[in-house]
């Protein structure tokens, strides 16, 4: 299939006999530039590197790009066509019909490239396409238990003219966009074939099943409005809500946001702008940026760690995830209820603990019912850096990993990548001795040549978070020694040497690089793709500059991720 035809494919397979065959085609599908390759250059994901795996440098700002490259016109970039992940088709589901039982769990697992709804990556297997007809089978199941509270008439009465009502006020909200005439018309007689055989609660049934494995609900198809020129598409305004409510909550448009489509409220950059203040407001904006976070910081994997039950008896499940509600209580509270700034995620010394996860760190009980606020004074601590959630994935089962903390905060925090290892290098970590800290034993990276050129850009950053144990528990010794949590910053553009974490997070938390990294981080998750430096850099530089106007504040991030051309277009393919 070519690419460039991606769209038209959809429109001409729309069908309910060509459904699974579309969604095994779809995937992957992009608009853009060159028809022969998904990134528009022949680079994919896998070659220009993920939020796991960016390239190295990309986070300096400096790709080649600036603000005068956007003098020409809009530059879009590529638009995949963009499939619900399984939080998002969670989300949709529950907010759709109610249903919160997350359907999407027996879902195989998808992502990659750092995050789970990079286009370049995902996929549908016939396993996929049938764990989607399992789901829409349970969920239409559930919502029509209950059919007084499905459709606008009363069950004992239900006609043609009730069902096509249901149709229209149904499928608006499950398509996020209005069925055409031909639509309705080939729904509706779906279901007067279906009672031909069934009573109306399996009708209905079956009709919500084929509506739930349709392409226009599990992908976002853009058609776009007629190109005006330049090569760009400007999105319907149903489009519009629908990119709006993925990319501030990971779910459907609510009401508001539905009405504002259905009045053509969404073609300009400022109402456009206004709606995302108003999400960013609302409760499922925080699902959503949690959803992001546990990706970017590596922590969504805290819930399958863990330790040796020899050396640290009292972790376990419950510990873990105390840890998890610990770091995302404190992210909701440094954005929504904080400043919102990136100094404050990175240097913020206090975290949020309930009496048994206090009692775990060794901290007062703070009493009260749930998780409370406290700023420990006998330790240093650093926001995110610090977090137990952190700490505890970045480490070993039995003792830190001050390698794997170092690469961390080089790939997540400063988009770098330090380079493999040397061919033929035989990588054994140095044996356990209980005469020596776990620094000591990792010196030999900075005394043997072979290792030190790499191991100089991420060891000393892993050493910093020493005084965390495997666990994230703070500590003064390790095997009755002194811990030396001394560390350097080298090819960053905050260089230098500090101690501790503290002093790590006070100096990446002004690092230009950082900025810039965490800006990309978004650009990825937002946009569902890796960046292309040549056609993203007006997008990437028009976000650099109104973080940077708004004083590095993570809100205004996502308001600035809705103003770019990469949202507010997309290219036009041949014919449009």
């Amino acid at each position: 299939m070519r690419w460039g035809y991606c769209n038209d494919v959809a429109r001409r397979l729309n069908h309910p006999s060509c459904w699974s065959l579309l969604l095994l085609a779809l995937d992957g599908c992009y608009v853009g530039r060159d028809a022969s390759s998904p990134s528009g250059d022949g680079q994919g994901a896998d070659d220009a590197g993920g939020s796991g795996s960016p390239m190295s440098g990309s986070g300096s700002g400096d790709d080649g790009g600036g603000v005068a490259q956007c003098a020409d016109g809009p530059s879009p970039g590529l638009s995949p066509i963009r499939r619900l992940t399984r939080f998002e088709y969670d989300a949709t589901i529950e907010h759709l019909l109610g249903d919160s039982t997350h359907p999407a769990a027996a879902f195989p697992q998808e992502g990659g490239s750092g995050f789970d709804n990079n286009a370049n990556v995902i996929s549908v297997s016939p396993l996929h396409a049938e764990k989607y007809m399992d789901a829409a089978e349970g969920i239409a199941a559930r919502a029509t238990e209950d059919l007084a509270s499905l459709l606008p008439c009363d069950p004992a009465a239900v006609d043609d003219a009730c069902i096509g009502d249901w149709l229209e006020e149904f499928g608006e909200k499950a398509w996020r966009r209005p069925l055409d005439a031909v639509e309705r018309a080939e729904l509706l007689a779906f279901y007067q074939d279906a009672r031909e055989k069934y009573d109306v609660r399996e009708a209905v049934s079956l009709v919500l099943q084929t509506m739930l494995q349709s392409p226009n609900f599990l992908y976002r198809v853009e058609f776009g409005l007629p190109s005006a020129g330049a090569n760009v598409v400007q999105l319907t305004d149903w489009e519009m809500a629908t990119r709006l409510s993925y990319l501030l909550w990971g779910s459907m448009p609510d009401d508001e946001l539905f009405a504002a489509a259905r009045a053509g409220e969404l073609a300009e950059p400022a109402q456009i702008e206004a709606q995302a203040r108003r999400m960013l407001e609302q409760p499922r904006a925080r699902a959503m940026l949690l959803h992001f976070h546990e990706q970017w910081l590596d922590y969504g994997e805290i819930d399958q760690v863990s330790k040796d039950a020899e050396l640290f008896p009292d972790f376990g499940p419950d510990i873990a995830a105390a840890q998890r509600a610990e770091i995302d209580a404190f992210i909701e509270h440094v954005v929504f209820e904080g400043d919102g700034t990136v100094e404050s995620l990175l240097t913020a010394p206090y975290t949020f603990v309930d009496d048994a996860l206090a009692d775990f760190y060794g901290l007062p009980l703070p009493g009260g019912v749930g998780l409370q606020r406290v700023t420990p004074t006998d330790r240093a601590v650093s926001g995110v850096l610090t977090k137990g959630a952190v700490m505890s994935v970045q480490a070993k089962p039995h003792e830190t990993h001050p390698i794997a903390r170092g690469v961390f905060v080089r790939e997540q925090l400063l988009c770098t990548i330090p380079p493999p290892p040397p061919e033929g290098v035989e990588i054994v970590p140095p044996a356990v001795d209980p005469n020596a800290t776990t620094r000591d034993r990792y010196e030999q990276h900075r005394n043997d040549p072979t290792c030190a050129g790499c191991h100089h850009l991420f060891d000393p950053l892993g050493f910093a978070l020493e005084n965390y144990d495997a666990t994230g528990r703070w500590r003064l010794l390790e095997n009755g020694l002194d811990i030396d949590a001394s560390g350097e910053l080298t090819a960053t553009d905050v260089n230098g040497a500090f101690v501790g974490p503290a002093e790590l997070g006070a100096r990446l938390a002004t690092s230009q690089m950082v900025h810039d990294c965490i800006t990309t981080q978004w650009f990825r998750y937002g946009y569902g793709r890796t960046e292309s430096p040549d056609v993203d850099a007006c997008s990437l530089a028009q976000l650099r500059q109104r973080f940077a106007d708004g004083g590095f504040d993570i809100k205004e991030l996502l308001v600035a991720l809705t103003q770019t051309d990469a949202f507010l277009y997309r290219p036009a393919v041949e014919g449009q």
